[in-house]
């Protein structure tokens, strides 16, 4: 029995790369607004909406996007078809394919600021807001999001 694939895609996954997508440094800090904007930076903000906060619901950017649409994403852009896992057999590494897996993800989150969440974002009620841009229509939280491979 030949099992030389076999031991490359053992090899492939014995040092497993990490995938990160969200705000990561280099794009942490928001430009000055001249309104007396709340003075927090993209990971603050972006956690604040992920999260909620004690007067402020949850209003899911990455996590939303990510669970219910990379899948979709990445069968559309082939990430497994027969000659992506070869690729990650004859090169024994995860790091070429992560990549593909993380930028689709950031895609992702990209797709779901331009409509709405796919249509799931109650969209914001601009009567109360001090500051009338919000922060899909800023785009400096959207512009924030990157992604990385870890080895």
């Amino acid at each position: 029995m030949e099992n030389k694939n076999l031991k490359a895609l053992i090899t492939a996954f014995k040092n497993l790369p990490v995938a990160r997508v969200g705000i990561l440094q280099a794009k942490n800090q928001r430009p000055d607004d001249d309104d007396g904007g709340n003075g927090l930076t993209n990971v603050e903000l972006g956690t604040l909406m992920e999260f909620g906060g004690s007067t402020m619901p949850a209003r899911s950017f990455l996590r939303m996007p990510i669970a219910e649409k990379l899948d979709e994403f990445l069968e559309d852009r082939g990430a497994f078809e027969k000659e992506n896992i070869k690729q990650v057999i004859a090169e024994k590494s995860l790091n070429v394919w992560m990549g593909k897996v993380a930028a689709t993800a950031a895609d992702t989150v990209a797709e779901a600021f331009k409509t709405g969440g796919f249509g799931q974002w109650k969209p914001s009620d601009m009567k109360y807001k001090k500051n009338k841009q919000t922060l899909v229509e800023e785009g400096f939280l959207r512009d924030s999001v990157g992604w990385d491979i870890k080895e």
